[in-house]
C-alpha cells in the first residue's frame, strides 16, 4: 500500500503519546494526525511537543514506525492568526511532517483572505513544509478551496479533501476531485447521516470509496486520514471501536482495487 493511513488525535482526546503509538500500530495504521493532545488543543504547548521534547518525541514515533503526516492546527485564514500558524509549521518541521492543515473560515474579504493565506503559506516555507486548506467553513466545496488557491498562487499552500463536507454541501464527487486533484495533498476520511451524526464507516451515506478510487486513480499519493470527531462529539464510538472498523475496512478495500 502506497498511501499512508492515519487516524487524527481529534479521535483519542484521551489517549496519551504511548496509547496513540501502540493503538496505531496494534490497528495497523502507519501514520497520526496531531490534532490536540490530552487537553491541550494548541499542540505546541503540550509537554511531548514543548521544543525540548520534540527530538524524542520524534525518535518514538520513528521506533514504532508511525510517520506524522500532518500537523493540524487551529490557523484560520479569516483569522490571520500567524503566530499560532508558524508554531505549528516548526512543531511540523521538528517532528518530521510534511504538512500543517489550516481553515478558511468566514473571511471579511477576498483580500483579507488572500493575504492571511499567503504569510501562512511564508511560513510554511520558511520552515520547510506546506500548508494545506481543508474543504471547511466558507470552502466547503472544492470549488471555493481551488479558486482561493489559484489567486493566492503560492509554492507552499495545498488543498485538503475533507470527504464529508462538499458532499453535504451537494458538489458532486467527480467535480470536487477534479477542481482539487491539481493542489490535493491530503485527505480527511469520515463516514456519517444528515441529522444523524458521524457513523461507522458503511453505516452512512458518504460514498467514501467512490471519492477515494477518484483521488488515488488521478494520482493521490497523500495519507488517508480519519478524523474521527470524538473531541467534540463524545455520543459517538469510542476509538476503540471506530480506529480498527475504518482500518480493516479501508485496507480491505485498497487489497482488492
Amino acid at each position: 500500500m502506497d498511501n499512508l493511513l492515519a487516524f487524527s488525535t481529534l479521535g483519542c482526546p484521551t489517549w496519551n503519546i504511548d496509547t496513540i503509538l501502540s493503538s496505531a500500530v496494534a490497528f495497523c495504521y502507519n501514520a497520526v494526525e496531531l490534532r490536540g493532545y490530552l487537553t491541550e488543543m494548541d499542540l505546541p504547548l503540550a509537554v511531548p511537543f514543548l521544543p525540548e521534547n520534540r527530538a524524542e518525541t520524534r525518535q518514538r514515533f520513528a521506533d514504532s514506525g508511525i510517520a506524522v503526516c500532518c500537523v493540524s492546527s487551529s490557523g484560520v485564514v479569516a483569522q490571520g492568526n500567524l503566530d499560532h500558524v508558524k508554531s505549528h509549521c516548526a512543531l511540523a518541521h521538528d517532528l518530521g511532517s510534511p504538512l500543517v492543515r489550516v481553515f478558511g473560515g468566514k473571511p471579511e474579504s477576498r483580500e483579507l483572505a488572500l493575504e492571511n493565506l499567503r504569510a501562512f503559506g511564508d511560513a510554511a516555507h520558511d520552515t520547510g513544509v506546506a500548508i494545506v486548506l481543508e474543504t471547511h467553513d466558507d470552502f466547503s466545496t472544492g470549488a471555493t478551496v481551488e479558486a482561493l488557491l489559484a489567486e493566492a498562487a503560492h509554492p507552499a499552500i495545498f488543498s485538503l479533501w475533507d470527504l464529508h463536507h462538499p458532499f453535504r454541501q451537494g458538489e458532486a464527487i467527480e467535480e470536487t476531485h477534479r477542481l482539487l486533484a491539481p493542489t490535493l495533498r491530503h485527505i480527511h476520511i469520515k463516514d456519517g447521516l444528515v441529522d444523524h451524526g458521524y457513523t461507522l464507516l458503511g453505516e452512512g451515506d458518504v460514498p467514501v470509496f467512490p471519492m477515494l478510487e477518484l483521488a488515488l486513480a488521478g494520482g493521490y499519493t497523500g495519507a488517508i486520514s480519519l478524523e474521527w470527531e470524538k473531541r467534540w462529539h463524545p455520543e459517538i464510538a469510542d476509538p476503540e471501536v471506530a480506529f480498527p472498523q475504518y482500518s480493516r475496512l479501508v485496507r480491505e478495500w485498497l487489497a482488492r482495487r
